[in-house]
């Protein structure tokens, strides 16, 4: 499957269970018991879950994928206070592994997640919610590109089945853009990477420093924010890049409902004005590659499913 640009449909369903409920209200005795039974079914709807045990706070995560993940991400976490009216608690967390593991077991209300770690998240058994996809810049679909990269002082390759037989660096075993995807691709140009030759940077930054070093490996992948400057600069040579879905802002199934609603109302087909004019500033790493979210629902990420279908043998972090 070559994944070189693509729109999946998004979908919106409203009202369903509420014109269902008020459809079954009906009664002998007249109005009474039907407005009764409607008021109630009203009130059930805020009823929900804190992941912190307080209706006063939200528990929120990013993706440690860079060195000051957290701090780059405040903004957002501001912005969900500004939406809620709650403080925003920062979920600590030292690898994709524990925001999986955090968001399975009802330890975070919002998360801002890849489309893999949402697919993972939902296979380790966590009930949530797309908010919105990632948009990088103003104009685009949400998505990004994971960026097939080598360092061009030290190897002549030319396309990825050139990379066959030798060590290839990679992001982490759970990353979309830094593994699933790159694997993926690999596997439809004939590559298989060995074990032995693969290497991992952790990080897409350190990713894609390692490349231009060349020491450990001289190809590799990374996302285009990380990729990108190293590739103006000279340091690295773009190979084949391939369209990602975005990353997307996710939500607890157990939150009240009037909060998911707030959030839903307020992100989905959002931009960067969306903050601005909440009051909230923005910083560089929001400027440089966010420009607001899009609306999608869970079809929008049935891309990953497929390409974990069929990695699945090589990616055990695909393997539900």
């Amino acid at each position: 499957m070559r994944l070189r640009s693509f729109r999946l449909p998004t979908t919106a369903v409203a009202g369903i269970a509420l014109i269902a409920a008020l459809a079954g209200c009906s009664s002998a005795d007249g109005s009474a018991d039907a407005t009764s039974e409607a008021t109630a079914d009203a009130a059930s709807t805020s009823e929900g879950t804190f992941a912190s045990g307080s209706d006063d706070t939200i528990v929120f995560a990013t993706l440690p994928d860079h060195e000051g993940a957290d701090q780059d991400a405040q903004p957002i976490a501001d912005w969900i206070a500004e939406i809620t009216g709650k403080d925003v608690q920062f979920f600590e967390a030292t690898d994709y592994t524990a925001v999986v593991q955090g968001l399975a077991a009802d330890k975070i209300d919002v998360a801002q997640i890849s489309s893999f770690t949402y697919y993972q998240s939902q296979a380790a058994g966590a009930d949530i919610e797309p908010i919105g996809a990632q948009i990088t810049a103003e104009g685009e679909p949400a998505g990004y590109y994971s960026v097939a990269i080598k360092n061009p002082a030290a190897t002549d390759v030319t396309s990825l089945e050139d990379f066959a037989d030798q060590p290839v660096c990679f992001v982490n075993p759970t990353s979309t853009s830094g593994r699933a995807i790159p694997v993926s691709q690999l596997m439809e140009a004939g590559v298989t990477v060995s074990e032995e030759n693969t290497v991992y940077g952790e990080e897409h930054d350190l990713t894609a420093a390692k490349v231009a070093e060349g020491t450990d490996c001289q190809v590799g992948f990374a996302q285009d924010l990380n990729a990108d400057p190293l590739i103006d600069a000279g340091q690295l040579e773009e190979v084949d890049r391939f369209l990602v879905p975005g990353a997307p802002i996710v939500m607890q199934g157990a939150l009240p409902q009037d909060v998911k609603d707030e959030l839903t109302a307020a992100i989905a087909d959002s931009t960067q004005a969306s903050l601005t004019d909440a009051g909230i500033e923005l910083n560089d790493f929001l400027t440089d590659g966010w420009f607001g979210f899009e609306a999608v629902d869970d079809a929008y990420f049935d891309t990953i499913r497929t390409v974990c279908a069929e990695v699945a043998d090589e990616v055990e972090a695909c393997r539900a």
